[in-house]
């Protein structure tokens, strides 16, 4: 696999061990975790963690994890990931987290698209989902200009911090 993936104006690196504190930053983060679910404890990110570092293939059952960076400074603007959810027809759902100084960029849009470019083309998936909180136009704003549809809302699907929310179910077909 790609150790190192290009778009106009960033990296997208596989998470390794040097990522530790960027990870446990961002999982651990109130105003990040907000839309997404609870902050997570350090041993529970380090179990995740520890999951994303392990040899990934279309078979296995955690997320594969890259490190976005600015091209140009090399600066961790957040992470991306993508997991297999169906292997008859290959579909794949992607997750993307960015730090708040990132926001507003076009980051998101832009590390969706290349790494859908690339799991598309490396790992033949045919088929890509996203979900996210009714609530979080941020995010249903970036999938949509990432070329993803709109498929359902679901009302009171996710409890975060003990509240629940509508989840918004995405989709592109390549």
């Amino acid at each position: 696999m790609n150790s190192q993936i290009l778009s106009a104006r960033l990296t997208f690196t596989k998470v390794t061990l040097d990522d530790w504190e960027l990870i446990r930053s961002v999982y651990s983060n109130p105003t990040l975790m907000k839309h997404i679910g609870s902050t997570m404890s350090d041993e529970d990110i380090r179990k995740n963690f520890e999951k994303e570092l392990a040899p990934w293939s279309m078979e296995s059952t955690h997320w594969l994890t890259w490190i976005i960076r600015e091209a140009s400074t090399g600066t961790e603007v957040g992470l991306i990931s993508i997991c297999t959810r169906n292997r008859e027809k290959p579909t794949a759902e992607v997750g993307f987290i960015l730090q708040e100084a990132y926001t507003g960029k076009g980051y998101a849009t832009e590390a969706i698209k290349a790494i859908l470019d690339f799991a598309a083309d490396t790992f033949g998936f045919q088929k890509f989902t996203a979900v996210c909180s009714e609530e979080h136009i941020a995010s249903r704003r970036v999938l949509e200009k990432a070329g993803m549809n709109l498929d359902e809302i679901v009302p009171d699907s996710t409890q975060i911090n003990g509240k629940w929310v509508n989840d918004c179910f995405y989709s592109l077909e390549r």
